[in-house]
């Protein structure tokens, strides 16, 4: 082959890949379910007054949810770093400790749609093995958003391992879940303030009991859901409940993390502690209910009717 056939057949094949990455990271409007729009590289998701959004060439993170308007999450717009939005991690920590995995966590993903579900697909981290998928969409019959995430264990060992979702909001608000059968534990950090009336745990973001240190809170929680409020909003997070046996050892089913620079809250919860062989897989479900408050149910520390709400949500009657 001469020369010049060569550097034609490098132009050629160089193209065909720009093109097929092309493909892989954008999809065309007329072929996104209709709830989904695009706008560069961010794909939102409408669901009644909810706006979802979600950033492909950052793993396919949530990058902002408003509801009527307002954003509940912390945005990259506040930040300097990668903390920021809602993202998906592997645990346990333990294996891979600090800072995530670049691939998993904040690279791009690639785009696909796959029974009315947008679908972001990482590429395989080389040191774990694994590879992540984040399937977004919406629950008609529960009218919120629904996402599915997966872990591939594209290793040669046996893994246990479970799915943790991470939300970050802005440092204010108040989360509150239904405290399960274990004492909380706080890790290597300073205990998390919470208080724990009836069966529910309440932690208000309170900057003045923060002392010099992260705080941390790792507990069990039951009932399957963990709900965050704050000027007005609501979003609570529906979850397969984990038996306390199947909880990651050195983790929790329900996690909430303050940092020492009080610029973030995180609002966490993993699910079941998964074997999974070489080849395998887990699926891992989360569904996203978002409300605007009625002005009849207070949003305050050990409120019933709040609690009565967020049941009434999840069995469909709010």
């Amino acid at each position: 082959m001469t020369l010049f056939c060569r550097a034609i057949l490098l132009f050629a094949l160089s193209c065909a890949l720009l093109a097929c990455d092309g493909r892989n990271n954008s999809l065309s409007s007329t072929n996104l379910p209709a709830f989904v729009s695009q706008k560069g590289n961010v794909y939102t998701i409408t669901q009644g007054q909810t706006r979802l959004d979600i950033n492909a060439n950052i793993a396919g993170r949530i990058s902002s949810l408003k509801i009527d308007g307002t954003e509940l999450l912390l945005t990259a717009s506040e930040t300097n770093n990668l903390i920021w939005g809602n993202v998906f991690w592997s645990s346990p920590q333990s294996e891979w400790n600090w800072p995530p995995i670049e691939i998993l966590d904040s690279k791009p993903y690639s785009l696909s749609i796959a029974k009315d579900r947008i679908v972001f697909t990482s590429k395989v981290d080389p040191v774990t093995g694994y590879q992540f998928v984040k399937s977004y969409g919406i629950n008609r019959e529960k009218k919120c958003i629904s996402v599915i995430y997966s872990i591939y264990n594209h290793s040669t060992v046996e893994k246990n391992v479970a799915g943790w979702e991470v939300t970050r909001f802005s440092p204010q608000g108040m989360a509150f879940f239904p405290q399960g059968n274990t004492e909380s534990t706080s890790g290597i950090f300073y205990p998390l303030s919470v208080e724990h009336i009836g069966d529910i745990t309440w932690a208000n973001y309170d900057v003045s009991k923060l002392t010099q240190n992260h705080h941390k809170l790792m507990t069990d929680g039951k009932e399957g859901w963990i709900a965050y409020t704050n000027a007005g909003k609501l979003l609570v997070k529906e979850f397969a409940d984990v038996p306390v046996e199947l909880i990651i050892s050195g983790e929790g089913e329900i996690e909430l993390f303050a940092n020492v620079e009080k610029t973030f809250w995180e609002i966490d919860q993993q699910g079941v502690m998964t074997k999974l062989a070489p080849g395998e897989h887990l699926e891992w479900e989360v569904l996203w209910h978002t409300r605007t408050l009625p002005a009849s149910v207070p949003a305050v520390l050990g409120s019933d009717d709040l609690v009565s709400y967020v049941r009434g949500v999840l069995k469909g009657a709010h």
